[in-house]
């Protein structure tokens, strides 16, 4: 009985966790691949062989250090392998497309899961601290951000980390409301902790996490109680954070040391010394700059963010705010600022690693909207505002990442001004090629022939890409009967029928291999994003 009744009062975070994953499914599996995808899948069968063989320094894969991503994937994979078993009475076949997707799909299904119970847990704070209807708003705004949509769809990190820091934020937050409930400072560390495991950026959560302690007990007076009261929440805190840090990555275990430099190594040596070679209004730059994550912020937050952002200024301004959400809201302004100047000092920048700020200013515009609504056309409102969302969402499904602000000009402007980082466009590709090769009368490729072994590659598709996309679209032209090939390597470039650049990195004009004929551009959206040659 006891159970049953916290689990009816947990029906609505229940609801929401649930909601989180379905929103998550059209499509998942069968969307897309990121550049570091195949590096990540041999990462979590490694990790996994270490960890069901007690080989726990094979648990330490990469400076990021990516523990909690290796988690789930190695649990996706027991579980795929045991269902595979079961219904077909063999282990999946290793190249195999089917197994590729259907993996891929579990893998993906198993972070959206984590994610959706961490979304469960942040609603769980809000709507005790502000109500449902502030909860309510703010969880569909972060779930329905088109930039959190496609990192929260992919086997990488950036969709975990900034939802494990958010979770620790509010909590943290919820702990000073009443100190005497400990076990939620214990729950912020233990997210921040998970944070971290997943990328060793979320290393901010530490110092804010002791600068919000400081903040709040701060009496005026820098005296003895202070200091105790101050010293006290954050020893907790830490104690708690490192327990879970140790106890979540078996190389801690054993190897603290090594596991512990390969982290020092990834943020001093990559992080902040080594740039990203990048294309950043046109040029091709390592570093973009201090005002980078600022112009990433107006091309990739949605509209929705934005306006409801310049709406709570107008609350603040006519002193419509609610006293009570203010404080929660200067907190929330700090995190993301903070965490925008921890982002600018390296000179590696990247689009995505924006995204912890960018929810932390959807939860203040968040704020407006639950104003907005109170004050306005309740029902009518709220209709509104999700047919906007989820019109904004339908429009790009399931290219998420060719989300760009109509406030920045859009999809035709924003590829010239930020270089998309991971392909975008995949069905677009996939759907030109494969009307093509039906006018052409090219057969696909059957059952074991491949690129290497076939002497009549003239009457087959055959497509080559710049490497950081060969990577990514391959499958999708395999699922066609085709076969992708990367363009700079000339043994199979020659034997290449067509050629694909993107049009904000056309190298095709300094093909000095083979004559190159322009053949037709790839629109998405009606704007041209990839030219297609053939080769002569």
């Amino acid at each position: 009985m006891k159970e049953n009744r916290k689990l009816l009062e947990l029906k609505y975070e229940i609801i929401i966790a649930g909601m989180f994953v379905l929103s998550r499914m059209p499509s998942l599996g069968h969307d897309n691949f990121n550049t570091d995808v195949w590096k990540w899948k041999a990462r979590i069968f490694d990790f996994g062989s270490g960890v069901f063989y007690l080989d726990f320094a094979r648990t330490i894969q990469k400076y990021h250090p990516g523990v909690t991503l290796m988690w789930l994937g190695t649990l996706a994979v027991k579980i795929y392998n045991l269902c595979y078993r079961t219904f077909f009475g063999t282990n999946p076949p290793d190249n195999s497309l089917t197994t590729i997707f259907g993996l891929d799909f579990v893998q993906k299904l198993f972070v959206v899961i984590a994610i959706g119970i961490c979304i469960s847990c942040i609603f769980y704070v809000l709507r005790k601290l502000f109500g449902f209807g502030y909860a309510g708003i703010a969880v569909f705004l972060i779930s329905a951000e088109p930039f959190y949509v496609a990192l929260t769809r992919v086997l990488h990190l950036e969709g975990l980390m900034s939802t494990f820091m958010i979770a620790s934020f509010v909590w943290l937050y919820y702990f000073l409301q009443d100190k005497s409930k400990l076990h939620r400072l214990y729950v912020s560390a233990i997210f921040s902790s998970l944070a971290v495991l997943t990328k060793t950026s979320a290393l901010f959560m530490a110092p804010f996490s002791v600068l919000v302690l400081a903040m709040d007990s701060w009496n005026g007076t820098f005296d003895y109680a202070w200091v105790k009261r101050f010293a006290a929440g954050s020893f907790r805190w830490g104690l708690v954070f490192c327990a879970a840090f140790v106890v979540m990555w078996p190389a801690m275990w054993t190897y603290p040391i090594a596991a512990l430099e390969t982290l020092y190594r990834g943020i001093f040596t990559i992080g902040v010394e080594r740039g990203h070679e990048q294309f950043y209004f046109g040029r091709l730059v390592d570093d973009p700059g201090p005002t980078f994550y600022l112009v990433v912020l107006w091309l990739k937050s949605s509209v929705l963010a934005v306006a409801g952002l310049i709406g709570y200024t107008y609350l603040l301004k006519t002193k419509k705010y609610n006293r009570d959400h203010l404080r929660f809201m200067i907190y929330l302004l700090v995190f993301a600022l903070l965490y925008l100047v921890e982002l600018t000092i390296p000179s590696k920048k990247l689009d995505r690693y924006v995204l912890p700020s960018l929810l932390a200013l959807v939860m203040i515009a968040a704020f407006f909207y639950n104003w907005l609504l109170l004050h306005k056309h309740r029902v009518l409102g709220s209709t509104a505002l999700v047919i906007f969302a989820l019109y904004t969402l339908v429009r790009v499904h399931p290219d998420y990442f060719s989300y760009y602000s109509l406030l920045g000009g859009g999809l035709r402007a924003g590829i010239n001004i930020l270089e998309p980082k991971w392909i975008i466009g995949a069905p677009e590709i996939v759907d030109f090629f494969n009307r093509l090769a039906a006018s052409k009368n090219l057969r696909p490729f059957i059952g074991d022939e491949s690129f290497a072994k076939d002497s009549d590659l003239a009457n087959k598709l055959t497509v080559a890409f710049p490497e950081k996309y060969y990577t990514q679209i391959w499958p999708f032209i395999r699922e066609v009967g085709g076969w992708a090939v990367i363009a700079d390597l000339t043994p199979e470039a020659k034997k290449t029928k067509y050629f694909v650049y993107p049009v904000w990195d056309d190298q095709s004009k300094s093909e000095d291999r083979f004559d190159l004929v322009f053949v037709n551009s790839i629109k998405i959206r009606n704007v041209a994003a990839y030219n297609v040659y053939e080769r002569k």
